[in-house]
Parts: C-alpha cells; structure tokens; sequence
C-alpha cells in the first residue's frame, strides 16, 4: 500500500492510499501531477520538499534559477530532487523555465513534494534486570527432648538441617524458646527439652505455638517415656493429644511432621514405633496436615554416642532425613 500525493499548485493538495507495489512505474497520464511515496511508518521523518528550491533553504527565488543555470550549462553534475519541478522524472530546461515562469509571477505556486526520510533512531532503552522475588521464610520449631536439643552434639540435627536448608537457597527461621549451638549453626532457637516425655511438652505446646507461631514443626518425642517407663500404655493417647494441640494451632498452610524415635541401646522401640505411625494414619486420614518420617531406619546403635543420643554422624543422618521430608515446603 503506498501514499499518492497530488499537489494542486494552489497552496493544497489531496492524499490518498493506491495500492501500488515498490517498484510499480506510475502511468503518468493516468495520475497526472502525482508524486508516490511509500505508505509512513511510525518511525520514519516526514520531509516536505518545495519543489524549485535547488538550493535547500525552503524559498524558491532568483539564487535558485542561478543555480539551476549552472546545472544546465554543466557546471554543477547534480541537483536535488526538489529540481525536478514538472515532476517528470528529469531535470531540464522545462523545469529552469517554471521556475523562471514562477519568479515572474506566471505561476502562483510551484508546489511541494512529500517523501518520508530516513528511520528515526530508536532511543535506547535498557533491558530492566528481572526482579526476583525473595523467597520466603519459613518457621520450623524443632520440638522435643534432649534429642532436639543435642547433648552430646552442640545443635544436634539442628545444624545439619540449617545448613541443607540454606545451601538450596532458601529461607528459614528455627523459632523457639530454647537456644543452643555451635557457630555455625545460623539460628539457635529451639524447643527441645532435655528429659522431658510426651505430657510435658504438650502441657507447654499452645504457648509455644501462640508465640512462635511456626509453619513447620519437626516433632521426635517419646524416647523419655520409654526410659522412664511412664505409663507406656497409655503413650499413643497422650501423642494423639499433642498432635491435636499443635494441628489446631498451624496457620492454615502449615504441617507437622512427627518421626518415630531413634533406636536406644536399651531398649526396643519398635512397637512405639508402630503406635507413633497408627496415630499418625490416623490423622492424617482425619484431613488433619500431619505426616510421619521415618526416623529410625535412619540410624543405628553405631549411630550413637552414649546408647540414646547420636553422635555427629547420627545427627547428620538425622538433619537429612527432615530435610528431604520438608524440602518440598520451603519454596511455597
């Protein structure tokens, strides 16, 4: 689609789409008086040429026919497009005499010619850097006895579990009231109660979860129930109580995951073990956000230090079997 422009000669001038092709020769007695320039593109000048002005100051007078004489006689090998003045394609004597004619006042108004310049650069503009949007941080309260909270290893799993959480790039914060860990464990806080058997911390857990309001809670109780001999038939009922307590107060994306205890030199703990994963089962099948890790095919009696606490290598067993239970939360 190209853009015809009819100059009248009057001081106006009609345009009007065709649909002539690059290239296409213009039947000029067809269109006579027509000058054909391609359809303006947003990014390109419109430049309007006074046809008879030779010398590119926007004025045709005497300094034009001078110079259009000069071409004539060869003294000068080219002139500008708005040297052709009848339009025709050529530049000669016709044109020297209408502008002559127009410098006499024969004729009003030798008319203009519009064509479309060069691009107009594109101004430069930076590629914005993407804004990556942080990745949250997740609450996860490490719950339970002297386990948790490492006896024979300052930060017990606690430390492993940091570092695999951080090294994948993402956010966490150990929330609780207890503190504890060497330096290079990057938070401390914790809820792991040296001693303590199912019944005590679940006397304690909705103040903990009204304070610290954690997302994830990491729970491994029971082992002081069994060292203590304390009422282990009734030991599934009180878990039961504690994984209501802590359910009910989980903000609505929250989970808890509750591990069956590490085996101890003295005792077996297996059927504990299956009770924990039947409460759990339980549970879960109530629509209730609670899922059981498999704590105690992690290690072994080699695994631990004193025949109830893991030494280093069984807390980092430890640490990588929470991890790989709640990696799949921490990019929420």
């Amino acid at each position: 689609m190209y853009l015809v422009y009819f100059s009248c000669g009057n001081g106006f001038g009609i345009s009007f789409f065709t649909g002539f092709i690059p290239g296409q020769k213009v039947n000029a007695a067809e269109y006579p008086g027509t000058t054909i320039v391609p359809t303006p593109a947003a990014t390109r000048l419109v430049i309007t040429i006074y046809l008879g002005d030779v010398d590119e100051n926007k004025v045709v007078n005497s300094l034009d026919l001078a110079k259009y004489k000069q071409y004539l006689l060869g003294e000068i090998k080219s002139l500008p497009e708005a040297g052709d003045v009848n339009q025709d394609g050529e530049m000669n004597s016709i044109d020297y005499a209408l502008i002559k004619a127009y410098l006499l006042g024969l004729v009003k108004d030798l008319g203009t010619k519009t064509i479309w310049g060069p691009p107009v650069p594109t101004p430069y503009v930076p590629t914005p850097t993407p804004i990556q949007t942080p990745k949250p941080t997740i609450k996860i309260m490490p719950l339970g006895d002297s386990i948790t909270d490492g006896i024979t290893v300052p930060g017990a799993y606690r430390t492993r579990l940091w570092k695999n959480i951080t090294s994948n790039g993402y956010n966490v914060d150990f929330v609780g009231s207890m503190t504890g860990g060497p330096s290079d464990l990057g938070d401390k806080n914790h809820e792991g109660h040296s001693g303590w058997r199912i019944d005590q911390i679940s006397n304690n857990i909705n103040y903990w979860m009204d304070t610290y309001k954690p997302q994830i809670v990491l729970l491994h109780i029971g082992t002081n129930d069994i060292s203590q001999k304390y009422d282990l038939n009734n030991a599934p009922n009180r878990l039961s109580d504690l994984i209501d307590k802590i359910c009910a107060k989980l903000p609505a994306d929250g989970k808890l995951y509750v591990a069956t205890i590490i085996p101890i030199s003295y005792a077996d703990v297996r059927t504990y073990n299956s009770q924990v994963a039947a409460v759990v089962q339980n549970k879960a099948s109530q629509g209730k956000p609670v899922y059981l890790v498999d704590m105690y095919s992690a290690l072994t009696l080699s695994d631990l230090a004193d025949g109830v606490h893991p030494n280093a290598n069984g807390y980092n067993k430890m640490g990588d079997v929470w991890f790989n239970a709640i990696k799949g939360d921490l990019a929420r």
